[in-house]
């Protein structure tokens, strides 16, 4: 029995008083309670590791867990990886000790003598005299006896199976089952002993260590390096304390190892029904004999061999020697040989090798460590292939998981793949692209894919349809859905619970799947579950997950990670550590050896880092351009005076201060000139004054009584508080009585029930306005978004995407076209050059009898392919593709706001409009886009040629009937509001002008079409506008933006027009003359060239208008837009005259100076 006074641990109190009163209580109580002793040095682990991080100025918080504390020390400090394996064993044995009620000696004796060593070193690395250390004397294991006896037990079960007369050797297991319940009675009935004779001193120890445990922590010096250096180079472990760590390693796996008793040679060998790592098993290749340091028999296969050496320095290189031991493994009758399991009849077979165990295994006993991964973890290799490579795993894997690789042909399930098609659940192309994508990479051997989607094109659909056809096709048996919050979990769950995938059933009426929150079983088929439920279930529990529990995981919003703006986790149990959230994700990531499939619209760095460059992209641009997803405005900037000319306190300056924590204010006097800009508005500085200018602004642009819907990102919590109530506080004013306080509401993860929030923003009509800082960011689909308000500037784009994310979706109930954006904090120019969504421009002024026009010349467009375009995204666009864009987004706003409107009750003449759209073309109104589009660009020139008239008057009908009912936007001029505009290229629009004369006036004299324009706009080709299109485009001068710069609002403008203005203006000092002031002067031109009947006056009349708005016309435009009269035929014979000389006359009256 071991006394107090006898304490082999008396060194340390020098070091810690606290550490020193833990060992001892380890010590004492390891007969006893061994549970106790196990707790004990978990204890003291912890406490070293503190102490080291202090001393070092590694920060932790409460939430910080134990095993990333090690894991901080492990990066921040030169530790020997020995040791950080040392101390995770001390933490997983606390753990076991902690939990499970049958604890043994054999752990708690490791536990001691491990803890003797790490204080050893800890003596070294703190205290500046030397001391010689005593080697640590093993306390006797009383449970020597009763291990022993279970191995002759297992002996004889062995012994049954061939025995002559099973009768004997039954009455001989029977004996020994009474010798060993007789000695476990024995071994109880001497630790209840020993507890009472020490009872008294383990209460002394027990109270002294709560006593030191409430007191302060002594302060601690900064540790020095040739110290910390010479403790690593003394701290080694020697053979056998390093097979108790593998030991340890290959029984949390679900093996039966004991170094010491289950080896070869004491007679232990596979058995039937049992899961056994036999050690020194001995092997013969090439007439070399040589002992696997453990061969691990799942019954009596023989299934993995372990090569496992303490001087495995770089352990992946010893891989080799395991594969020597499987070539040169010897069978005898009892055991069955692995490839007997498949359809593989015979060993594999690798070039002039033969292997007859299929897994191999090399380890020293140290953690894996992705930063040092060739010095730790667990190296394996599937040998059965030759192009299966070498690899670094967290653990090893359990038998079934071993035995699960030999059933099923991962090569089968991919042929079956290839052959099979996709089911009409996914309907979209692209959803059906991107599942073969990934099929395609399994097949060629990729363990992790990237799968890039824009926000709101229905990922977790693709992700239903592929978990589908990966386990119907037994390419995995068991699939993890992570996801980084519960919200985002239940939405995934409901979908998988709701939506028909094939013969009338849904996912989880194929499947098992498991919903959030419900324990993991063997039986189900896919799990749903959140990163931080799997951090604690992996790396707190005592009974974590092998690491083949999951064969494949889908990861929803892979991107997750990003740290530029530290609200990201907001909602969930933070993780407030070394690299905070990424870190987390990538160990829980890197935990299973399983596949990788990452779900996200904004891939960024660290996401390539883990799954590689996407297999497959569906863009935002490309979305949009085939009707998926609806474009936005250019955003709308809010420009405060605070804004502008930011914060500013002097030095000295009293000023009022807020607790972060308690939200109380003080005063407190500066000891510095302070400045802040917008970024630190609300955050480092609290700005009421700008909160409340930008939501007086909202409350002007906003109709939070309307089907459309917003969403406003704040700072803060705190922040996201002051704006709902300003906004309550101003729409109150109003509307009065006719306003509902559930309008607004706050959506934030301190809100009350913020999951019953977000369910009433979708579903109900309040609250119509959700005010949120990082809780709906990611993955909440609300359709009717309408409106994102940015009061919150980010860094990250990735998290500013995401944002975008949340109103890009169609939503054919309000007659969503489009969405808007308002920027208050100058978002938009903070991360132009990283943002990938930028909104598709469109021509807003160009008409689509024009568009029509260009789709329908055969010349104009095969010339316009030729042009390539910037675009958002890496595919390749032409002109000719911009043309086809403007044309299917002008019709789609036209149907997408009839369809809006159709049910009011007094629209029956729209109703009968969309009516004879089905009548004419054989499809529903709202379809319409996806069928012109889907012609493509040359077969929709042929088809308008035959259909235009009857497109356009379809169109005319719907756009009278429509009258009134478009809501205007309301335009914001308070006084406290410096500028209200439409931001296009992030200047002012007088400094954007001044660009654009600048750069006309040095190009009129060597540009043939500007000259043209200056001189005579007539003879300026349609070629030749072409080319000046892209020059001025290449150097930054749109028409939407230069319209936006003038503020011009004319609608029917279109591009020649409104450019040839521009450049006239800039070269001749003309003013911007509308399409109404060019008809005039055009028409009072002809008019007084001779007398006129009242008939030619009318057809003169519709001429010059169409001159005056397109400019640029030849003779086939004018046959195409009076086809219907009988084309220019016709005309000149109405008029009596030339038409093409006619034409030119006009246009000289057009653009006649004023």
């Amino acid at each position: 029995m071991n006394d107090l006074v006898e304490s082999q641990f008396e060194f340390v109190k020098e070091i810690d008083p606290l550490m020193h009163a833990l060992l001892v209580s380890a010590e004492a109580s390891y007969y006893s309670a061994p549970a106790h002793t196990l707790v004990q040095t978990r204890k003291f682990a912890e406490s070293l590791v503190n102490r080291l991080a202090f001393a070092n100025k590694i920060e932790f918080t409460e939430q910080t867990d134990f095993v990333t504390r090690i894991r901080r020390l492990e990066n921040e400090i030169e530790i020997k990886a020995d040791l950080i394996s040392v101390l995770h064993t001390l933490r997983k044995n606390g753990n076991k000790g902690a939990h499970e009620l049958n604890t043994n000696h054999s752990d708690a004796l490791s536990s001691l003598s491990l803890s003797y060593k790490v204080a050893q070193w800890l003596y070294l690395v703190t205290q500046k005299k030397s001391i010689v250390f005593r080697p640590y004397q093993a306390p006797e294991d009383p449970t020597v006896e009763t291990r022993r006896m279970r191995v002759e037990l297992m002996e004889l079960q062995q012994q049954l199976r061939t025995a002559y007369d099973k009768q004997a050797v039954n009455q001989e297991i029977q004996k020994k089952n009474a010798e060993l319940e007789a000695e476990n009675q024995k071994l109880k009935q001497q630790q209840y002993t020993e507890a009472k004779e020490l009872k008294q001193q383990l209460a002394q120890l027990e109270q002294k260590v709560k006593e030191l445990e409430q007191q302060p922590r002594p302060n601690v010096e900064v540790i020095d390096p040739s110290q910390l250096k010479q403790a690593n180079q003394s701290f080694e472990l020697s053979e056998a304390e390093t097979r108790l760590l593998i030991d340890q390693q290959l029984n949390q796996a679900g093996w039966i190892t004991d170094t010491e008793l289950l080896t070869y040679a004491k007679g232990v060998r596979p058995q039937e029904g049992l899961n056994l790592a036999i050690a020194e098993y001995p092997t013969l290749l090439d007439e070399e004999s040589g002992e696997a340091d453990y061969v691990l028999f799942a019954g009596l296969i023989p299934v993995a061999v372990v090569e496992a050496k303490k001087q495995n320095k770089t352990v992946s290189s010893f891989i080799s020697q395991a594969e020597r031991y499987s070539q040169g493994f010897q069978f005898t009758n009892e055991i069955k040989s692995a490839y007997s399991l498949g359809d593989h009849q015979k060993p594999w077979q690798i070039e002039n090798k033969t292997f007859h165990i299929p897994f191999v295994y090399s380890c020293n006993g140290q953690p894996y460590s992705q930063r040092l991964i060739d010095e730790g973890g667990i190296w394996f290799r599937d040998v059965r292939e030759p192009s299966n490579l070498r690899r670094a795993l967290y653990g090893f894997h359990s038998p079934h998981g071993l035995l699960n690789k030999l059933k099923y042909d991962v090569q089968i399930a991919d042929e079956y793949l290839e052959k099979t098609e996709i089911l009409p659940f996914n309907d979209r192309l692209y959803q059906r692209e991107g599942i073969k994508a990934v099929e395609r990479a399994l097949a060629k051997g990729k363990d992790r894919c990237l799968l890039a989607m824009a926000t709101g094109t229905g990922k977790t659909r693709l992700a239903t349809g592929l978990m589908y056809r990966l386990l119907e096709s037994n390419r995995f048996q068991r699939v993890l859905f992570l996801v980084d919050r519960s919200s985002l979990g239940t939405q995934a769950f409901k979908a998988f619970e709701s939506e028909v995938i094939d013969q009338s059933q849904t996912l989880t009426q194929i499947y098992t799947i498991s919903d959030l929150g419900i324990e993991y079983d063997t039986d189900i088929d896919v799990q749903v579950a959140t990163v931080q439920s799997l951090v604690h279930r992996l790396f707190n529990s005592r009974d974590p997950l092998p690491i083949d529990y999951f064969d494949c995981i889908i990861i929803d919003e892979a991107h997750r990670g990003y740290t530029l703006d530290k609200e990201m986790t907001e909602g969930e149990d933070s993780i407030r550590d070394e690299a905070q959230y990424l870190s987390t994700y990538k160990r829980v990531l890197e935990y299973f050896d399983a596949v990788l499939i990452g779900l996200t619209a904004t891939p960024a760095l660290h996401t390539t880092e883990i799954f590689g460059n996407p297999v497959f992209t569906y863009s935002f641009t490309r979305a949009v351009e085939e009707g998926y997803l609806v474009n936005y405005d250019q955003p709308i900037r809010y420009i405060t005076k605070l804004s502008q000319a930011g914060i500013e306190i002097p030095e000295g300056e009293i000023v009022d201060v807020v607790t972060n924590k308690t939200g109380q204010k003080s005063t407190a006097q500066l000891q510095d000139n302070m400045a802040f800009d917008v970024a630190d508005f609300n955050r480092r500085v609290i700005a009421p004054e700008f909160n409340q200018v930008i939501c007086q602004a909202l409350v002007d642009d906003l109709d939070p009584l309307g089907e459309a819907k917003t969403m406003i990102f704040c700072v803060t919590d705190r922040h996201a508080d002051q704006v709902v109530l300003l906004l309550n506080e101003m729409f109150k004013e109003k509307y009065a009585k006719a306003w509902n306080a559930d309008a607004v509401a706050k959506i934030t993860g301190a809100a009350e029930q913020p999951d019953k929030l977000i369910e009433s923003f979708k579903k109900n009509k309040f609250p119509n306005i959700a005010v949120t800082v990082d809780l709906l960011t990611t993955g909440i689909d609300v359709p009717k978004i309408s409106n994102l308000v940015f009061m919150r500037k980010v860094r990250s784009r990735v998290l500013f995407e995401q944002m975008l994310g949340r109103a890009t979706r169609l939503c054919s109930e309000i007659g969503k076209t489009e969405f808007r954006v308002f920027d208050a904090v100058d978002i938009f120019t903070t991360l132009k050059d990283v943002n990938t969504m930028k909104p598709i421009v469109v021509r807003p002024n160009i008409s689509i009898d024009q568009l029509i026009n260009e789709l329908c010349d055969a010349d104009l467009m095969q010339k316009a392919k030729a042009v390539s375009i910037s675009s958002n995204d890496d595919v390749e666009r032409t002109q000719a593709d911009l043309v086809l864009d403007e044309f299917i987004q002008k019709i789609t706003r036209i149907l997408g706001k009839a369809e809006k409107f159709k049910h009011h009750p007094d629209q029956t003449q729209l109703r009968e409009a969309m009516g004879k759209i089905k009548e004419n073309f054989g499809v529903e109104s709202n379809q319409l886009p996806q069928l012109l589009r889907a012609k493509g660009i040359d077969g929709l020139g042929d088809w308008l040629k035959q259909n235009s008239a009857i497109l356009e008057a379809r169109l005319t009908e719907v756009r009278h009937s429509l009258g009134s009912l478009e809501l205007p936007i309301i335009s914001n001029e308070e006084d406290e509001l410096v500028e209200r505009f439409i931001d296009t290229t992030h200047q002012r629009p007088e400094d954007y002008l001044q660009q654009f004369d600048h750069f006309i006036q040095n190009e009129v004299n060597d540009n043939a079409a500007i000259k043209a324009v200056v001189t005579r706009p007539s003879d300026l080709t349609r070629e030749q506008l072409r080319e000046l299109e892209n020059l001025l485009t290449s150097k930054g001068f749109t028409q939407t933006k230069l319209s936006q710069a003038l503020g011009n609002n004319e609608t029917n403008q279109t591009y020649a027009s409104q450019i040839i203005s521009m450049i006239r203006r800039a070269t001749l000092g003309e003013d911007i003359s509308s399409v109404e002031e060019r008809y005039k002067r055009g028409l009072d031109k002809i008019l007084k060239l001779r007398d006129w009947t009242p008939d030619q006056q009318q057809w003169l009349e519709r001429l010059t208008l169409f001159i005056a708005k397109e400019v640029i016309v030849d003779k086939t435009m004018i046959h195409h837009q009076f086809v219907s009269a009988g084309g220019v035929k016709r005309l000149t014979q109405l008029l009596e005259t030339d038409v093409e000389k006619l034409v030119d006359d006009i246009s000289d009256g057009v653009w006649k100076a004023s």
